[in-house]
Order: structure tokens, then C-alpha cells, then sequence
């Protein structure tokens, strides 16, 4: 006979751990088949800034980054699909090359409709799918996120965008004062929210105010059975990094006047129509024609931003009980660019340029408790390789016809799985180059470039130029990673292979398209 007390005693033990349970549980969602997805792209990102690195500048301090690393993997071989940010960018969304549909530099083929993108397949698996920050998809604002698969977007269409001048009451007062002439490729002025509502911002910074926005949508997210993946595209540490936050200047060491729309003469570091031309003006401090004393200090200053939003964003996750139930991926867009003061040690070149410096970038994966933690990998990566990892991860089924590869096998196995056997970068004007295992061969139209030295005090002074030469070269990263020496003459066998291996990937590409795409978006 069943004792009533005992019964009841039971009962009441089996409720006590389901609440338990529950409570141990807080808010994350209880659908771990599904993760979040976070993924942060910072823009024009030094390969060396980065202070978890063991040669990292001495003056660079990234917590938040080095944080997330810890927590994860990093990737010591990946790469860009381009050394600049617009081609880049549709190769990170599609998992495929870019140059498939003719999309080799600025403003080429755009992103067609028919390429199918991450948020889209992400939708398909329940998801909630928002872009923050960036989109430059072709030379212009024509590329919308919306018809590519994102349900929410706050942010620019453009490839840069001014940090702090965020109101209507800016741009008016730029178009007062330039007397109606163009004002090129300044964006100063409202962002946008959604498709076409003007987002203006009387005293923000970008940085920040992208990161609110991912805050909120995580925030929200808690306790909810739908997933959510954020694309967070910063334009830190993007030109122009002349312009900072005050408040990170002077944690920088420099102090940066602030704003006021309605002074008589608008002083460096902002541009003043009256006093010349955009374009020269741009072409002077945009392109290092002159040496900015203060633009390393700038270019920290922006990156002190950056590194404390991935602070915020992951403390915000554990404050939510998110974190081990979110994938966050961690990548730069390209190379860092000199125009900015970036370290992209020991790289040679920079964004622009086919070299090391210009395509190979940083990349950090972390799933807490579920993937390797404290982790790098060598093994050759591309960033096209987000898309089909994130939808493995997740669960889905991974488009046949990527050209990315999904990392799972990378970060559990990277003994078995070797990544990519080669990737191959081109321009569409003559400019190209492969990689193959140790191995990197250059087809160069060569490159010169105004440069700069630091002094003791962190100040910046001119150094003549810095050059990147003309041929076909052919290097061993293995035991060259600065691409110094060309030992093409050495091994003529493995240029003339590795150039046929060129030649039967650029049979497969598309023509390059000029001007921005043709397409009709939904």
C-alpha cells in the first residue's frame, strides 16, 4: 500500500527541482538548438591592435576584445574577401565571393537579389534578424537591409559616417555655410531607422549608439523562445578617426574642441567650406598628403569606444543570462588602413593593398561553454566562413553552393579539418593574388604611399613613403609573414601551379561590373 505522506513528500521533492530548474535557468531562452547570434564587424581594424596579442603596441589597451578572445577562438590565418570594405561586406553576408557576380571594387555589381544572405536563412530557422550600424554593399546608399533578409535596421547607408555630427541642424548647417557646392563625401547628419525614418541625434556618438541599440534588442530577447541575430557594424575605427568622442580624447591624452554648429570658423578636426575645398580638404587629412601629430591618439581614442561597447554588449549578455546561449563573432572588414594610424604589425601593407596588411584580418569566435575557449587556430579561414558556421551552429542546413566553410569542424578538430586548401583575392583590373598553405603569390601593379613615423611621445611625423613593388611575387609566410624577401625566381614550378589555380578560380568569377548594380529591389 502507497503511503500517502511519502507519495506527497515526493511530489513536492520533483516540483522543488523543475522550479529550481527554471530559476537556475533566469531569463535566457530554454532553446539552446537555436542560439543567439551576435556578430560585431569593426571597420578598417589594425591587425596588431589588439592588446590579448603577444606583440601588440604597447599603446593599445583592449580589454573587451582581449575578453571575448578568451572566451574563444582566434583565428591567426583569416581573411577578408577584399582589402577594401564594400566587396568585403557582401562576401561576409552571401558566404560567397563577391567577385561571382562581377563585385570586385567600390560600387561594383552591389548585392544582387538573388544572392541568397545569412539573415535570410536565419528567418527560415524562426529567428528575429536586425542590422545595426554600416551598410555599404556598393558605391552609394542604393542597397537597403531590409531587402536582404534583415526585419529591423538602425544606422547608414554610405561607407563612412560622421561619429558625433548626427543631427538635421548639421547637415543644415554644412549646406548653409558650403554656399550650395557639394560637400563630396562628408556624411554628416541624421542616420536612419528603418527605411527612410530620420534618426537624428543632437549629442550622440555612433560607437554608442549603435551599441544602445543592440543592448535594447538583447534586452528584449531575454525569457524570449525567438532567437536573435544582430549584424553590428560599427564605422570605428573607420576615417574619420580625426573626429572622437571628447570624453574618449582625453582618456586618448589629446583634448578634442567640441562641436558648435554656429561658430564663426570651424577649426580642425573639422572641415570648413569656407576655408577649402572638400575634396582637397579630404585628400590633405584623409590620405595622410599631411601627417596629423595627434592621429594615432585619435585613432586610439576611437578604438577605446569600440573595445569598451564589446564590454558593455557582453556584460550585458551575462547580466542577462544570454551569454552561454550566444555565439558572438568578433571580425575587422579588411586591413587597416595608414590613412588612419593603425598598427597592422607585422603585416606589410595595408587596406587598398593585396598584402598581408590589406586582406588578412582579426577573427574571433566564441560560444561559451560549447566551443573552445582560450583557443587559436592557424588553419586558413576566410571571413566568407561566418555564414555557413553560424547556420551550423544554429542547426539549419548550410547552402550548397557557399564558397565559405563552416568553422565547426576547425574548432573542434583543427587536425582534421585544414580549412581552405586556398583563397584568392582580385580587383578586376590586373591586381591579384592566391594563397596556398604557407605559400602567397602577388600579381602587383606595385604601390606608393605617403607614411608616417611615431615619436616617443605617441605623436605622429612624416617618414617619406612607404612602397609595396611591381611584379609577380611570390612569398612564404611561414617564415616570412612581412613579405620581404620574393623567392618567385626560386620556385617557378609553384608560381606557374599557383597562378594556373589563380586562373581556373577566375574562370568561375563574373566580369567586373561598373557602377552601382542594376538590380530592382523588392
Amino acid at each position: 500500500m502507497t503511503n500517502p505522506h511519502r507519495t506527497t513528500h515526493l511530489l513536492f521533492a520533483v516540483s522543488l527541482i523543475v522550479l529550481l530548474a527554471i530559476l537556475t535557468n533566469g531569463s535566457s531562452s530554454a532553446d539552446e538548438s537555436r542560439p543567439n547570434v551576435l556578430v560585431i564587424v569593426a571597420d578598417d581594424l589594425g591587425y596588431a591592435d589588439m592588446s590579448f596579442l603577444r606583440k601588440s603596441p604597447q599603446d593599445v589597451k583592449t580589454p573587451g576584445i582581449d575578453r571575448l578572445a578568451k572566451e574563444g577562438t582566434y583565428f591567426t590565418n583569416a581573411y577578408s574577401t577584399s582589402p577594401i570594405c564594400s566587396p568585403s561586406r557582401c562576401g561576409l553576408i552571401t558566404g560567397r565571393y563577391q567577385q561571382r557576380w562581377g563585385n570586385y571594387w567600390y560600387g561594383q555589381g552591389g548585392l544582387p537579389n538573388e544572392e541568397t544572405t545569412l539573415p535570410q536563412v536565419l528567418k527560415t530557422l524562426g529567428y528575429f534578424t536586425k542590422k545595426i550600424g554600416k551598410t555599404h554593399l556598393n558605391g552609394g546608399p542604393a542597397e537597403h537591409p531590409l531587402d536582404h533578409g534583415f526585419e529591423e535596421h538602425i544606422g547608414f547607408r554610405h561607407h563612412t559616417w560622421d561619429y558625433i555630427r548626427l543631427s538635421t541642424q548639421d547637415l543644415k548647417a554644412y549646406r548653409e555655410r558650403s554656399g550650395g557646392k557639394s560637400l563630396g563625401i562628408l556624411n554628416v547628419g541624421p542616420l536612419e531607422r528603418g527605411r527612410g525614418e530620420v534618426a537624428s541625434y543632437d549629442d550622440g556618438f555612433t560607437t554608442e549608439i549603435f551599441t544602445d541599440e543592440a543592448i535594447k534588442t538583447i534586452e528584449a530577447s531575454a525569457g524570449s523562445d525567438t532567437p536573435f541575430f544582430i549584424e553590428l557594424e560599427y564605422n570605428a575605427v573607420h576615417m574619420p578617426t580625426y573626429i572622437a568622442d571628447p570624453a574618449y580624447a582625453k582618456k586618448a591624452g589629446y583634448d578634442q574642441p567640441d562641436w558648435d554648429r554656429n561658430a564663426d570658423k570651424w577649426e580642425f578636426p573639422f572641415w570648413d567650406p569656407r576655408d577649402i575645398a572638400w575634396a582637397e580638404w579630404h585628400k590633405k587629412w584623409g590620405h595622410l598628403e599631411a601627417v596629423d601629430p595627434l592621429g594615432r591618439k585619435r585613432y586610439l581614442a576611437n578604438l577605446m569606444a569600440l573595445d569598451d561597447s564589446v564590454t558593455r554588449l557582453l556584460n550585458k549578455l551575462d547580466e542577462t543570462q544570454q551569454r552561454d546561449n550566444t555565439i558572438v563573432v568578433f571580425l575587422s572588414d579588411n586591413g587597416g588602413t595608414i590613412n588612419t594610424y593603425s598598427n597592422n604589425t607585422p603585416l606589410r601593407g595595408f587596406k587598398y593593398m593585396f598584402g598581408e596588411g590589406g586582406v588578412r584580418i582579426p577573427l574571433i569566435v566564441s560560444w561559451r561553454g560549447k566551443l573552445p575557449e582560450g583557443t587559436t587556430c592557424s588553419r586558413l579561414t576566410s571571413a566568407m566562413d561566418v555564414f555557413p558556421t553560424v547556420v551550423d551552429l544554429a542547426g539549419g542546413q548550410v547552402p550548397d553552393n557557399l564558397d565559405g566553410r563552416s568553422l565547426k569542424g576547425r574548432l573542434h578538430s583543427p587536425d582534421k579539418d585544414h580549412g581552405h586548401g586556398h583563397l584568392c583575392w582580385a580587383d578586376g583590373k590586373g591586381t591579384w593574388s592566391i594563397r596556398q598553405g604557407d605559400w602567397k603569390l602577388i600579381n602587383s601593379e606595385g604601390w606608393t604611399h605617403s607614411n608616417y613615423r611615431l615619436q616617443s611621445d605617441n605623436t605622429a611625423v612624416p617618414a617619406g613613403n612607404v612602397t609595396y613593388p611591381a611584379g609577380r611575387l611570390l612569398f612564404n609566410l611561414k617564415d616570412d609573414i612581412g613579405e620581404t624577401t620574393d623567392v618567385a625566381s626560386d620556385h617557378p614550378n609553384r608560381v606557374n601551379n599557383m597562378t594556373a589555380l589563380y586562373e581556373q578560380w577566375q574562370s568561375q568569377m563574373g566580369k567586373p561590373r561598373r557602377g552601382t548594380a542594376k538590380y530592382k529591389n523588392k
